[in-house]
């Protein structure tokens, strides 16, 4: 698993696939390629920030895809155009 603060990760590409991960294993797919679907990526936040669930992404690559952490939560609400809602 690689961390997303430490590459020049793709927050707004439409190919990533994010997902949250919740302590008990409960995991759901966070979709994000429509505006519609922002209040969903919020609450996602919300939660992660709050330390309910972590999230994660994955990168799909030419010939493989990458695991990511989602680790500079700030970042990723800023790269979503979120922070005015968050």
């Amino acid at each position: 698993m690689r961390s997303a603060k430490e590459n020049d990760f793709p927050y707004r590409m439409q190919t990533v696939c994010y997902f949250e991960v919740y302590h008990d294993g409960k995991v759901c797919q966070v979709p994000h390629k429509n505006k519609s679907d922002l209040p969903n990526v919020v609450e996602a936040l919300k939660r992660a920030e709050k330390g309910l669930t972590t999230l994660y992404a994955v990168w799909p690559g030419n010939w493989s895809s990458d695991l990511f952490i989602i680790d500079d939560l700030e970042e990723f609400a800023s790269s979503l155009g979120l922070m005015n809602m968050v």
